[in-house]
């Protein structure tokens, strides 16, 4: 369906504000763990195509050169993002290194703002005005999705691309045509270029067109579907060379490298640690990571596509949704740092808000006038949000959960990506004795050093790792020299005993909101003292009964859709 005049103009408007905002806020959340390490990488794979150019010849056996640092997840988004980064570059210089990581992060942006459009086109056809703008205006509203996009790093892209993958495959199954048939082949060869959680497209396709497709109605999609796929495989393969030397080994490595980190990297949650996430954990984060307007206006929007199962469109969104959430609550699959491995139910989450917005502003006569509720919408989402503030969008909490004081009671993450150093490096510049080694918590040496590398952190100052707590690996200390700082991140998933002891200590230095540190600063010997305190948090076995469940509510939502199609059937006839 095509745009009038008029909206087509609104919705260019919006997304050019929705451009500026994110200008506007890219820089104002803290470095990332992720970053450094992906920013590098795409330098080296940019510059063996400019290697090849040089030298033809060498093309094959640099490969491995240039291609194998972070190899273990692929690489559309460093390719994509290092392509702003170097346009930043011929625009801005390469002397301000934050910028460069500004522009970097702009990639990830940019593919946000393709699926803020898609989630409009997508639902403005199938569900009407009011849906389409709750989607549109939902996608920004929730602060995990909009704080992710503002990254350079994996989650966010993969949570756009899923969208992106979905939406045009849902086109080229409903609608047919060669050029759609290639678009959606791409888009999915892409999204698994991108992080091998995009696999609930496949399975919730092929579930997709065994409900919906009837007699050659179904031949034909089977046909479409397999094509598609096709060109995906295609497309994964010719985008990442890594894979060339040796696709099987690689190919299998890639697929397996995650399997039983769930017994290492843990989910935190209603203050325990769980080795896998419980069935509930995802579906709890939809409510607790976003407004409760949001929330609320999510589970009206679920009700009403099951109450409208016979419907291919709602049938593709609750599909979608469902496999993302199953999977991570299986207890099958590591789930940690909040929503990171499931952040692809958001943007579906986002539609959902909007089909229940629309459905509610049909019942009541006052909101009847799209402008009403849409204007409601926003003003009781925003209050939560502008108090925890665009550089701590990943610290956010909802209303549901009582903010991030209330979520931190309530025994859910307070943080996990090293965004809020930021402030304690502040501290560190003002109160660190010259030459002074500030040590990082395992994971975030590079981010210390990125924060040196563009002159936020004083160059003088030694960030290094603690032998006896973090890998050995670049700059690390058997034991905290005199003067020394330790940066303290509440990522309760990484806790061993030792942190835990070291967390009723007083620290020196707390950055803190809502009462809740969100990081903390403490002498290098009071980390010394914990050292001996060996052993991590028992967790939690989620067991084989929490993937059995996770796989019945899948299989009752397929007898929901399979009935209702079986009715509308019986309608017909």
């Amino acid at each position: 369906m095509g745009l009038g005049r008029t909206e087509g103009l609104l919705l260019a408007l919006y997304l050019s504000a929705l451009l500026l905002v994110g200008l506007l806020t890219v820089g104002s959340q803290g470095i990332t763990w992720d970053e450094p390490n992906y920013f590098g990488s795409s330098y080296s794979y940019l510059s063996w195509f400019a290697h090849v150019a040089a030298e033809p010849a060498d093309w094959w056996a640099s490969i491995d050169r240039f291609w194998a640092p972070s190899h273990e997840a692929p690489p559309f988004f460093k390719l994509w993002a290092g392509l702003f980064a170097g346009a930043g570059a011929l625009v801005l210089g390469t002397e301000d290194l934050g910028a460069l990581g500004d522009a970097y992060r702009m990639g990830s942006y940019a593919l946000f703002l393709l699926a803020t459009y898609a989630a409009f086109r997508f639902a403005r056809g199938e569900f009407g005005v009011v849906a389409a703008w709750g989607a549109a205006l939902g996608m920004p509203l929730i602060p995990a999705l909009f704080g992710f996009a503002r990254l350079g790093q994996l989650d966010g892209a993969v949570a756009s691309m899923f969208l992106l993958s979905a939406i045009a495959t849902y086109r080229m199954l409903s609608r047919g045509g060669r050029g759609r048939v290639v678009l959606s082949g791409v888009l999915l060869g892409l999204a698994f270029a991108t992080k091998i959680n995009v696999f609930p497209l496949v399975l919730a396709s092929l579930l997709w067109v065994l409900i919906y497709g009837r007699g050659e109605n179904l031949k034909t999609s089977v046909s479409r579907l397999a094509a598609g796929f096709g060109i995906g495989a295609l497309t994964f393969f010719a985008i990442w060379p890594w894979l060339w030397r040796d696709p099987a080994g690689r190919l299998w490595g890639y697929l397996t490298w995650a399997g039983g980190l769930q017994d290492e990297r843990f989910t935190y949650y209603l203050g325990e640690w769980w080795a896998g996430a419980p069935f509930h954990y995802p579906l709890v984060a939809l409510l607790a990571y976003a407004p409760l307007v949001v929330a609320a206006a999510g589970v009206l929007g679920v009700c009403r596509m099951l109450g409208a199962a016979s419907s291919p469109a709602s049938g593709w969104i609750l599909l979608h949704l469902a496999l993302v959430l199953a999977v991570a609550g299986s207890g099958l699959v590591p789930v940690y740092g909040g929503p990171r491995q499931f952040l692809a139910a958001f943007p579906l989450w986002a539609i959902c808000a909007g089909v229940g917005l629309a459905w509610a502003s049909s019942r009541l006569r006052l909101l009847r006038r799209p402008a009403v509720p849409l204007a409601l919408y926003c003003a009781l989402a925003l209050p939560g949000i502008v108090w925890t503030g665009p550089g701590n969008s990943l610290e956010y909490y909802g209303e549901a959960v009582g903010l991030i004081p209330g979520a931190r009671a309530l025994g859910f993450e307070t943080t996990y990506l090293a965004d809020t150093y930021g402030p304690a490096v502040d501290y560190l510049n003002e109160e660190a004795e010259r030459g002074a080694t500030v040590y990082a918590q395992a994971g975030t040496f590079a981010v210390l050093e990125a924060y040196r590398r563009t002159g936020e952190l004083r160059e003088d100052l030694r960030p290094a790792y603690l032998a006896p707590i973090a890998p050995d690996r670049y700059t690390v200390d058997d034991a905290p020299r005199p003067g020394s700082f330790f940066l303290f991140l509440p990522r309760q998933s990484i806790y061993t005993n030792g942190m835990l002891a070291l967390e009723d200590e007083p620290p020196l230095y707390a950055h803190e909101k809502g009462g809740v540190p969100l990081v903390k600063v403490y002498s290098g010997e009071a980390v010394g003292e914990t050292l001996a305190i060996e052993g991590v948090p028992e967790p939690r076995e989620v067991g084989l009964g929490n993937a059995l469940i996770s796989l019945g509510l899948v299989l009752l939502l397929l007898l929901v859709l399979l009935r209702a199609q079986k009715k509308q059937g019986e309608e017909r006839e």
